[in-house]
């Protein structure tokens, strides 16, 4: 089940160029400097630690803060 689940988390960011994706971190580091006010270093300190933390990659931790912020 656990080789399952890295499955999923590959496909969720695929089809996305390199480009798209630091971008996609800009925006959601934004949105963490916008609603928390927190600096750029600490939004992108947050978004590293929780990638770690909850084994996920920074694209999808971007899109969860997306989501939670950005209608």
């Amino acid at each position: 089940m656990a080789e399952n689940e890295k499955l999923e988390k590959k496909d969720s960011s695929e089809g996305l160029s390199p480009d798209q994706e630091k971008e996609l971190v800009e925006r959601a580091k934004k949105a963490l400097m916008r609603y928390l006010n927190m600096s750029e270093p600490e939004a992108h300190k947050f978004i590293v630690h929780q990638a770690m933390n909850l084994r996920r990659t920074k694209i999808d931790i971007a899109e969860g803060i997306l989501t939670a912020y950005e209608l």
